[in-house]
């Protein structure tokens, strides 16, 4: 009896071993994507000479996972916290995310950027800040999505 019980006791201690060892012990599933949207400078200060908002839209992949990106989304908000106006740019639309980006893959740990410059709309009124959302697939095929904000300083 106490030899069978040493015998069981051996092999739980060997399967448990072989677990730790193997790496299954803490098994967790493929890594998501994490985009990162700085927007350079912000907030953003209007240029005279050009007669607009200048800004850099950075996006960084800092997860070690690339990205195929589907839309970026740019809301607009005045004083009140009202959105203004809105705009969807995807891969499909004529200047779609490639013409932006020179790419609408956002390769794992590296960057893709574009100046943009803001127009005030007289219709729409002066945005205080604008809502920027980025939305993709990464190469694990799960769904990614980020926000960046930046912030309009007045004429």
């Amino acid at each position: 009896m106490k030899r069978e019980k040493r015998v069981w006791i051996s092999l739980i201690l060997v399967f448990i071993l072989m677990m730790v060892l193997s790496g299954c012990s803490g098994v967790t599933g493929p890594k998501t994507a994490k985009i990162n949207i700085t927007i350079d400078p912000n907030p953003v200060p209007y240029s005279s000479e050009n007669e607009n908002w200048p800004l850099t839209i950075i996006l960084e992949e800092s997860n070690g996972v690339g990205v195929t990106i589907s839309s970026l989304r740019w809301d607009e908000y005045n004083q009140e916290e009202q959105l203004i106006y809105t705009t969807i740019v995807y891969e499909t639309n004529e200047e779609g995310i490639t013409s932006l980006f020179g790419s609408n893959y956002l390769p794992a740990f590296s960057s893709l950027q574009k100046l943009l410059h803001y127009n005030l709309d007289p219709e729409d009124g002066f945005a205080q800040y604008i809502i920027l959302t980025i939305e993709g697939v990464d190469d694990n095929n799960n769904p990614v999505e980020a926000t960046g904000r930046a912030d309009l300083l007045p004429q």
